[in-house]
């Protein structure tokens, strides 16, 4: 048998963030490839007010759940979890490595790994780099398979000392939006920047260039408008493809707009963001920095540009030709029939299945 974990749990506000859109589509994709869902049902508690004691029973009451659904799980059978689980816990390292005892397959789906960006941000401190070793390092280790974004991520992973052997790329994450239209595009419209617009993450987002009208999607912008800059505030992801106008999507992060700089900003070199998928999926062209994982697939694909400053788009904008835009326009309708269709988390798990059998 193939399985593959469902959490449940909401939490107000959880609904209109990208990263619930990733995990639906890959939940969808398994049930299409013949994966039975196993629901992990999980309470949802505030633990940022929890003392030490209280948020250690939280941890062990979350074991027993996850070691309670997981026992279904036995010889030859094959279980995916999307990682990280939405209520993380340092002790789910535990309920998988008894399921491996009992001859089972545990395969990794990566969306997110705070431990990437620890190592990055050079300043983890002690208690934290405990708290990862257990929550994320240990299942890295423990497991049979990862799908990991891209080459940068496995590349830093097996630096890591991950071995290499189990990983295998996605490429990019689908998006799955059969029965949407398209946003509306064109070389005459704004740059869109949809996603997190809160000033720490997204401080590039408040010192646009002039030159260039944008348009912007998306929670926690904090600022006023400016003459050539509108908000148009939050929506959920799966109606965004039809909402959103412009000529390209933006793919950029931190506080620089010279450069993709800071932790998450640097963070893109290892990491494919959902937003990518989201302009592609729609059918708009991306602008991406240059030094970012995913540039060489928009190259390659010729579905937008790179650049290394914000400072450059006016000019990379302006001088392109309505027939050059339609070209890029038209390649990103091909890629986002790829990823409408879950063709990449397709291609990756067959991949990985193959290599474990």
């Amino acid at each position: 048998m193939k399985y593959y974990t469902k959490e449940i749990w909401n939490e107000e506000g959880y609904q209109r963030t990208a990263g619930i859109k990733a995990r639906d589509d890959v939940d969808s994709i398994l049930d299409r490839n013949g994966f039975e869902a196993i629901e992990i049902c999980v309470p949802a508690k505030d633990r940022s007010s929890q003392n030490m004691a209280q948020k250690a029973l939280y941890h062990l009451a979350l074991s027993r759940i996850w070691d309670k659904c997981l026992s279904v799980v036995g010889n030859a059978d094959v279980l995916l979890i999307q990682f990280p689980i939405v209520n993380h816990s340092v002790l789910l390292s535990g309920a998988v490595k008894k399921a491996r005892k009992r001859g089972a397959r545990i395969i990794l789906l990566i969306h997110d790994l705070e431990i990437l960006r620890a190592a990055i941000s050079g300043n983890t401190s002690g208690k934290e780099k405990i708290r990862l070793r257990l929550e994320e390092e240990s299942l890295l280790r423990s497991c049979d398979g990862i799908i990991v974004h891209n080459r940068n991520m496995k590349k830093k992973l097996a630096s890591m000392g991950i071995p290499a052997s189990k990983m295998e790329i996605l490429g990019i994450f689908d998006y799955l939006a059969p029965d949407a239209g398209y946003a509306k595009t064109g070389l005459d419209l704004p740059v869109v920047i949809a996603g997190a617009l809160v000033p720490h993450k997204a401080g590039y987002a408040y010192d646009l260039p002039a030159g260039t009208d944008f348009n912007l999607y998306g929670v926690g912008y904090e600022a006023d408008e400016k003459e050539n800059v509108k908000y148009w505030g939050s929506f959920p992801p799966a109606d965004l493809p039809e909402v959103m106008e412009g000529s390209f999507g933006l793919v950029w992060d931190g506080s620089s707009t010279d450069t993709c700089s800071g932790t998450y900003g640097e963070y893109l070199r290892i990491n494919n963001p959902h937003k990518v998928s989201l302009y592609l999926a729609s059918g708009m062209p991306v602008i991406i920095w240059e030094e970012a994982a995913l540039a060489k697939l928009i190259r390659d694909n010729g579905c937008g540009i790179t650049v290394g400053s914000l400072s450059e788009i006016p000019e990379r904008i302006g001088s392109m030709t309505p027939e050059e835009y339609e070209t890029i326009r038209k390649n990103t309708r091909k890629i986002a029939g790829r990823l409408r269709g879950g063709r990449y988390t397709q291609r990756a798990l067959r991949r990985i299945l193959e290599r474990e059998e």
